[in-house]
């Protein structure tokens, strides 16, 4: 697990940037690692933005081997892939955030006591998961919610289609309850 840490992610991305280089042999492959690399600096400055708004917050936001990421309510901590790219580990963090305002009482009475922790064999159901599918999608929403009120000017075509991917998981989820 890392916490984050904008140099770190700078010289990762610096370091894959090089690794392009020496690999392209065509002038279009090196132009295409000099806009990731550009690409990715900008969204190092965002998760450095959203990772400072968490903290405000008390919210800890860590990195790890996981796919995509996980909101852990109880310890109010965000693990979030180390291995996504930054643009796509903005918008993991933005959900997970959704997760964390949607999950407070005070900010909404719908979802406010999160997922229902009931037995197996109810977490099963076609209805728990239609639950959990529309807290996900309101999760997404108030995400994106926040990143304009943080300023972020997000790709949202981008986020769309991060969005879009992990939304098309949970449909599938819900869709094989007994």
């Amino acid at each position: 697990m890392l916490f984050f840490n904008a140099d770190i992610w700078r010289e990762r991305a610096w370091k894959r940037f090089q690794r392009a280089v020496r690999r392209g042999s065509m002038h279009k492959s090196v132009r295409g690692a000099e806009e990731q690399w550009f690409r990715d600096a900008i969204f190092i400055d965002k998760l450095q933005r959203i990772v400072k708004w968490c903290d405000s917050r008390k919210l800890d936001v860590v990195f790890g081997k996981r796919e995509n990421g996980t909101y852990y309510p109880e310890s109010k901590e965000m693990v979030i892939s180390g291995r996504a790219a930054p643009e796509k580990q903005l918008h993991y963090i933005l959900h997970e955030c959704g997760h964390h305002l949607i999950g407070m009482e005070e900010q909404h009475e719908r979802f406010g006591m999160g997922y229902p922790q009931v037995d197996p064999a109810i977490r099963r159901t076609f209805n728990h998961r239609v639950a959990c599918l529309e807290e996900e999608l309101e999760a997404w929403h108030r995400g994106r919610k926040l990143a304009g009120r943080l300023k972020l000017n997000m790709d949202m075509e981008e986020f769309d289609k991060t969005r879009l991917a992990c939304i098309r998981s949970y449909i599938k989820w819900t869709a094989r309850a007994k």
